[in-house]
């Protein structure tokens, strides 16, 4: 045969396998044609092309109205406090003209008012699932609050000699007390406030960065002031809150501890290497905070923490005062604690922990709420005003001037309307606000680590990031990544880095260590053919079954079968592949399942060629609240996709 002959051969070899990957795709649009299409992204690159969504889009809006926050009380408070600087001391007063307009009907009466203390009650087993409370002690008028207590709840009655007529008012106070070995000066700033700048967390459980546009302008609007740094391509890293938040605080989301249910032995989460552990270490004072202690990070369906974990703790206040006082709920969460909302006693503590040390030590913080915004996305729109007017009183206590400041969320909202209903709600679910501040002198004696910030706005970023920044912060001299400490790496992330170094352009998911299932990079391109679709939304079921055999759940859970396949996208690879991956396509697939008509989202793999699946069912998304439905078990991961079976 000749050199013709044989060239005419290859050519046509080439050619029919050209062909025949160009069929493979032929429903699938490329990659340059993607570029082409007129789409902004928040991340573009050729590993991660995450896009722009609308957040006003129609199919949204039609379920959107904005909520009016609802005062908790109308009355004047009977019993208020204040902090007397020359003592260093709060003092309690009691304003006794506002007892006589609750008093007009009650004839000759006179002002009767106590306190109980709130502590921790060290002596359980479990000290974050209790509170200990004194007896009742008279309150007088300027009583001044011993440096031992930490928090108060208060009664003031009508009474008439020594008969009660009428509880008038409840009330609750929180105190955070000095208890600094080394005294300082506190009129003069802290030498070392360049060195070791305050380090405060503010958090909004699930809010996503496209929420926060539409639910809260007011917020919005402050984020975006000179200082402030968006991370337009951060990505959580796990289903929950527990999960993002210990990749934040810990480098690890420890996702197969969850599995294993070690966090619901006692002693286990004090055992984790904590973040602020360090920053105790480097002589700074800690504090965390967090709403609604039913749902509280890590104390959901887990025994939370054996020692206290910080210096300011706000746990057993919470819990106490949601038993002891009337509560009002709204939005799904305990809202109103007596007088005031839960969210407020938060960031109240959030504003005395800065302000009583802002000129004597350094200061880490996380102050997280879950009352408005974790059961509703439209929480959101009554908490705008509130929170923007919080960030306006601490800037104009000059707390950013000496402050690191995040605000951020775990992940977005992970079922109802937005995720059921609405295209953006995959992207909602997986990308939650996360802004930094840094402040003037930071900006002028930094400038790389600001202009880095300013390029990583729209590059592919993780918790594990976070991680890293927060250990940068207490060693700012250093220069890159090569200079840290292997020991203060993300363990579950080892290429994660300090986001005030440069991400890499072409990042993967895999390499923020975000998994696939969460990975929001990949362009997607809807299957239409409904006998695919029911095949594979079979094999999905039939792995769900088999799943539930596997780990000895049919006693207690319905098996499935399917209902109906809502949507199925194929990810299209964002790489040229050959002829044999494409033999493996990448299915994100919704659909709804008997008996309840439970709705679920799971990311498959399905082999063409074999019409075999590979899934990870303890990964399944469930896209509608399933309290009510799994109550047979607190097991957070089986309480997704368990149907109990009624008895």
């Amino acid at each position: 045969m000749d050199l013709k002959s044989n060239v005419f051969i290859l050519c046509s070899v080439v050619f029919i396998l050209c062909l025949a990957k160009m069929t493979l795709h032929s429903h699938y649009p490329s990659i340059e044609s993607l570029a082409k299409i007129d789409q902004e992204y928040y991340v573009n690159s050729p590993s991660c092309k995450m896009p722009e969504m609308d957040p006003f889009s129609a199919d949204i809006m039609k379920h959107f109205k904005r909520k009016k926050l609802k005062e908790c009380s109308n009355d004047k408070a009977l019993v208020y406090s204040v902090f007397d600087p020359e003592l260093r001391q709060y003092r309690m007063h009691i304003d006794e003209s506002s007892f006589e307009g609750l008093t007009k009907n009650l004839g000759n009466s006179t002002l009767k008012c106590q306190y109980q203390v709130i502590g921790r009650n060290t002596k359980q087993s479990y000290p974050d699932k209790d509170f200990s409370l004194s007896d009742f002690r008279p309150l007088t008028q300027s009583f001044l609050v011993p440096k031992h207590i930490d928090f108060i709840s208060t009664q003031c009655h009508a009474a008439n000699g020594r008969k009660e007529l009428k509880l008038l008012q409840e009330d609750a106070f929180l105190f955070v007390q000095d208890r600094l070995t080394l005294k300082r000066n506190y009129t003069e700033p802290r030498p070392d406030k360049e060195t070791k700048p305050n380090v405060i967390i503010l958090g909004i459980d699930s809010t996503s960065r496209i929420n926060l546009r539409r639910s809260m302008p007011k917020l919005h609007e402050f984020l975006q002031r000179p200082g402030w740094f968006e991370m337009q391509g951060f990505n959580k890293v796990g289903e929950n809150t527990i999960p993002n938040l210990l990749a934040y605080l810990t480098g690890n989301a420890e996702e197969k501890a969850m599995q294993m249910s070690k966090f619901s032995r006692g002693g286990f989460v004090d055992k984790l290497k904590f973040i602020w552990q360090r920053f105790k270490k480097y002589g700074y004072l800690t504090a965390f905070g967090e709403d609604c202690s039913k749902i509280n990070t890590f104390n959901y369906h887990k025994p939370g923490f054996k020692k206290q974990p910080v210096d300011y703790y706000l746990r057993n206040f919470i819990l106490a005062l949601e038993n002891i006082l009337k509560v009002r709920r709204e939005y799904g969460n305990a809202f109103c604690l007596g007088r005031k909302l839960a969210f407020k006693y938060v960031f109240d503590f959030a504003r005395q922990f800065m302000q009583r040390f802002q000129n004597s030590a350094p200061l880490f913080g996380i102050f997280w709420s879950n009352s408005f915004t974790h059961e509703d996305f439209l929480g959101a729109t009554a908490l705008d005003k509130i929170f923007w007017e919080y960030l306006l009183a601490y800037d104009e206590l000059g707390f950013f001037n000496q402050s690191i400041v995040f605000v951020l969320s775990d992940h977005g909202y992970r079922y109802g309307v937005t995720r059921m209903g609405a295209k953006s709600g995959y992207l909602e679910e997986r990308l939650p606000i996360m802004f930094v501040y840094v402040p003037p002198w930071f900006r002028r004696r930094y400038p790389q680590y600001v202009e880095n910030l300013k390029i990583n706005q729209n590059r592919l970023s993780s918790g594990f990031d976070l991680y890293m920044t927060l250990h940068h912060l207490l060693q700012l001299n250093l220069t890159s990544m090569s200079k840290f400490n292997p020991k203060f790496r993300s363990s579950q992330c080892k290429g994660c880095q300090s986001l005030f170094f440069e991400l890499p352009h072409n990042r993967k998911c895999s390499q923020a260590g975000i998994r696939k299932k969460w990975c929001s990079c990949q362009p997607t391109e809807t299957v239409t053919n409904q006998k695919h679709m029911k095949k594979v939304g079979q094999a999905v079921v039939l792995h769900m079954n088999q799943h539930l055999e596997h780990r000895n759940l049919t006693n207690i859970c319905e098996s499935y079968t399917l209902k109906k396949v809502i949507v199925m996208d194929r990810q299209v690879p964002l790489t040229d592949e050959s002829v044999e991956d494409d033999l493996v396509h990448t299915y994100i697939i919704t659909f709804d399942t008997r008996p309840t008509s439970a709705h679920f989202e799971a990311t498959v793999q399905w082999n063409t060629q074999k019409e075999t699946l590979t899934m990870n069912v303890d990964e399944v998304s469930r896209l509608e609240s399933y309290k009510k439905h799994s109550k047979c078990t607190n097991d957070p991961v089986i309480k997704k996709y368990c149907i109990c079976i009624p008895f």
